[in-house]
C-alpha cells in the first residue's frame, strides 16, 4: 500500500492504532457487522441482506459501498474518517439508530471485528461472516489449511517472520509496501530457506486476480511489483540452525560482546529451567529483571507470541545486544527493553503476571517490590549465585507457601573441545503470590 492509495482499515493485516479509544457504554440496538468477502461484487447471506436493508446508517469505504450497489437500502452510507478512531465518536453519537458497518474479507480475522469488540462488547454486536482472502488462496490453490501459520506483516518488522520459520511450515502472510512478496523472499534467503515455495496470491475474488507460484531463491532476484492486496503463502524447506524449532537456543547464536556462548545471558540449561518455572502463558505480562543481553526475555517472548515481556536493563551495552538478539530471533513485537535503575524504572510498567530476577545486586529490596506488584496468583522467579544473594533469596522465600528451589551445577565443555569446565551453581526459586 503507498501513500496514495485509498485507506481500507478494514482490509486484513492493518495494524489497528486504536487502543487509545475508549470503551463505549452502548446503550442502543446492536451494530451489525457485515463481511464482504473477497469478491468485487459481494455475495452475503440472506440475513446480511436484510441487515444492510434495515440500517439507517452504513459505515464503510468507498470500495465498500461499490461492492453492495446491488443490495437495496435508503441507509445514510457515511466513509471511514480519518484517522480512524474517529469511528469511536461517530458510533457513540448515533447509537440510537440502526447501524451496520461493513468489513473487507471477513471482520474477525485480522480485521475491524477485534476493535469494535473492545469498544462495545461482542454482546452489542451482530457478525455475519464472510470469505476472508486467505481461505480463498488455499482453496485456489488446492491447499489443506488447518495446520497454517496465518500471520500480519502489515505495519510490522519483516523479522517478525522469523519466529515462524522452520522446516515444511506452511504459512500464509498479509503484506504491505515494506514487507513485500520480493522482500519475503529475501528475507527467507538470507535465513537458509531458498528452496521454499512461495505463492503471491493477489486481487483474490477481483478482474485483477492473479496467482503466481516461485522459488524464494528466484523471487528474491526479480525487480517486480505486486498488487496492493496480496497475500503471500509460503511452504518451508529448510533448517537452519541459527533458528530453532523448539525451545532451547544454543548460547553461542546470542550477540554478548564476549566469546561465543559466554558473556552476561543464562545459560542454555539455566535459561530452559528459569522458562519452566516461568511458565509462559497466552496474553501473560512478564518482567525481566536484570536482563543482561536478554536470552530469556528472547527465549520468553519467541515461544510465547500472545504475551509481552519487558527486558529491564541498565547497562547500555547490554542493551544494544538486548535489542541484536531480539532482532535476530524476531521478538521485537512483543519484547520491550526498558533502560534504567530497577525499581525505579518499573513504575509506569502494567503490573505483572510473571517477573524473573536474575542478578546478585539489591537483590532483597527488587524482591520485596516485585512481590509488590505481582498480580495475585503471579510468579516469582528468581536466581542467585553468590553467597549473600543466596541469603537473601532464602531469607524472601521462608515461610511462603507453593514455593520451589532448585540448585543447577553444570559443567560444558569448551567450543571444539573435549575439557570441560564447570560454571558456577546457580540457586533458582519460585513463589506463587495467593
Amino acid at each position: 500500500m503507498t501513500d496514495s492509495t485509498p485507506i481500507d482499515l478494514n482490509m486484513p493485516g492493518i495494524y489497528f492504532k486504536l487502543l487509545k479509544s475508549k470503551p463505549i457504554q452502548w446503550r442502543g440496538r446492536p451494530i451489525c457487522v457485515v463481511s464482504l468477502g473477497c469478491n468485487e461484487r459481494s455475495v452475503l447471506m440472506p440475513a446480511a441482506d436484510i441487515a444492510l436493508q434495515q440500517a439507517e446508517i452504513i459505515f464503510g469505504s468507498a470500495r465498500h459501498f461499490d461492492e453492495i450497489t446491488h443490495i437495496a437500502t435508503v441507509a445514510e452510507k457515511l466513509i471511514f474518517p480519518s484517522p480512524f478512531c474517529g469511528l469511536a465518536d461517530q458510533l457513540a453519537r448515533n447509537q440510537q439508530k440502526s447501524i451496520a458497518v461493513l468489513a473487507s474479507g471477513d471482520a474477525l480475522f485480522h480485521g475491524i471485528g477485534s476493535w469494535l469488540t473492545r469498544l462495545v462488547g461482542n454482546t452489542h454486536l451482530i457478525f455475519h461472516p464472510n470469505i476472508s482472502s486467505v481461505q480463498a488462496c488455499f482453496h485456489h490453490l488446492g491447499l489443506p489449511w488447518q495446520s497454517a501459520q496465518i500471520i500480519s506483516l502489515h505495519g510490522r518488522p519483516l523479522s517478525a517472520l522469523r519466529r515462524y520459520l522452520k522446516d515444511q511450515q506452511l504459512i500464509a502472510a498479509f503484506t504491505d509496501q515494506q514487507s513485500n512478496p520480493v522482500a519475503i523472499a529475501q528475507e527467507l534467503l538470507h535465513q537458509g530457506f531458498p528452496e521454499s515455495r512461495i505463492w503471491v496470491c493477489e486481487a483474490m475474488g477481483g478482474k485483477q486476480q492473479r496467482v503466481t507460484q516461485y522459488r524464494a531463491a528466484e523471487l528474491a532476484t526479480l525487480q517486480q511489483s505486486f498488487h496492493t492486496l496480496n497475500v503471500c503463502v509460503i511452504h518451508l524447506h529448510g533448517n537452519p540452525p541459527a533458528l530453532p524449532a523448539f525451545p532451547g537456543i544454543a548460547d553461542h547464536f546470542f550477540s554478548t560482546g564476549a566469546q561465543p556462548g559466554f558473556g552476561m545471558i543464562s545459560k542454555r540449561e539455566v535459561r530452559l529451567a528459569i522458562l519452566s518455572l516461568m511458565q509462559p502463558g497466552n496474553g501473560e505480562i512478564a518482567w525481566d529483571i536484570g536482563a543482561g543481553c536478554g536470552s530469556v526475555s528472547v527465549e520468553w517472548a519467541r515461544w510465547n507470541d500472545q504475551g509481552r515481556i519487558y527486558a529491564i536493563e541498565r547497562n547500555l551495552e547490554r542493551i544494544e545486544h538486548i535489542q541484536t538478539n531480539s532482532e535476530r530471533f524476531g521478538t521485537r513485537l512483543n519484547l520491550t527493553v526498558i533502560e534504567g535503575e530497577a525499581p525505579h524504572c518499573c513504575a509506569s510498567l502494567p503490573d505483572p503476571d510473571c517477573v524473573f530476577i536474575g542478578g546478585s545486586n539489591g537483590l532483597s529490596g527488587m524482591l520485596e517490590y516485585a512481590w509488590q506488584r505481582l498480580k495475585p496468583g503471579g510468579k516469582l522467579v528468581a536466581s542467585a549465585v553468590t553467597a549473600s544473594s543466596r541469603l537473601s533469596l532464602e531469607e524472601f522465600t521462608r515461610g511462603k507457601v507453593r514455593r520451589e528451589w532448585i540448585e543447577i551445577q553444570i559443567s560444558k565443555n569448551l567450543p571444539d573441545s573435549d575439557h570441560q569446565k564447570a560454571l558456577s551453581p546457580v540457586v533458582l526459586a519460585k513463589c506463587l503470590k495467593p
